[in-house]
């Protein structure tokens, strides 16, 4: 047993070297071709360490340093126990994701955070309730269609409500009204209507939607997507308080 242990301690340490070394490489080419063309190569939103980038809205100016991969370790002390993060950090597909940006601060995600996330399968999906941090993948097709430029791959939302298909705007304020009081106030009405309609506009009614909500200089902005866009809900967020990560239990 406790060679079998040795082997698979061992062979997470290769696996994680070979990750780090791959990276360096990956931004060594990035810095190359920057030099060589002024511009910067995409790197399908790996972040430096070797977790995805999740935009949290627009991304701040005084940006929070991230930590690199071989400094989160395998444990991590969260209220009074320690969690083990290493299924999240050695897993085949992504699951550990950096916050780049600050509309989620009033909700304590903040920017520079890491997101330790389980994947939503399909059959899944429709159960997602209210409340959860959903990383959503980004439409490229509605960003043409908007004319916006696309800088990530996915994007940070918190869930409130599933709406049902051919739903009216009148209908989703009543629902809205039985479950949070921030659609009491007028503003906020003003928003969802034109966030409806665009969501609407560009959907058609072909599609369930997922309301969520964001913030933007601390004010609540809300935001539709489709729901087979949400590939990942937050468990976990890690923060580094200057001397070691700290995880928090979001679900």
């Amino acid at each position: 047993m406790r060679k079998n242990a040795n082997f698979a301690n061992h062979k997470c340490a290769l696996r994680c070297a070979l990750l780090i070394n791959m990276l360096k490489l990956k931004q060594l080419v990035s810095n190359l071709y920057h030099f060589a063309f002024g511009e910067e190569v995409r790197t399908n939103g790996m972040d430096a360490d070797g977790t995805i980038r999740v935009a949290a809205g627009d991304p701040t100016l005084s940006v929070t340093p991230l930590k690199g991969l071989e400094l989160l370790p395998d444990r991590v002390p969260c209220e009074n126990s320690m969690l083990d993060i290493s299924g999240y950090r050695y897993s085949e597909k992504p699951k550990i994701f950096t916050v780049e940006g600050s509309s989620m601060s009033p909700e304590d995600i903040s920017n520079g955070d890491k997101l330790l996330c389980r994947e939503v399968e399909a059959d899944a999906i429709k159960l997602i309730e209210q409340g959860k941090f959903a990383v959503i993948a980004v439409d490229r097709k509605y960003y043409e269609y908007k004319n916006k430029e696309l800088k990530f791959d996915y994007k940070l939302r918190h869930t409130l409500f599933r709406v049902p298909v051919g739903i009216s705007i009148e209908q989703l304020i009543d629902s809205l009204k039985k479950i949070t009081n921030s659609i009491f106030l007028e503003k906020n009405q003003k928003n969802l209507r034109s966030k409806y309609d665009e969501a609407i506009e560009f959907y058609g009614n072909e599609r369930e939607l997922m309301l969520s909500v964001t913030y933007r200089k601390g004010e609540l902005r809300y935001s539709f997507h489709p729901i087979d866009l949400i590939k990942y809900v937050a468990e976990y967020v890690l923060k580094h308080n200057g001397e070691e990560w700290r995880a928090k239990k979001l679900e």
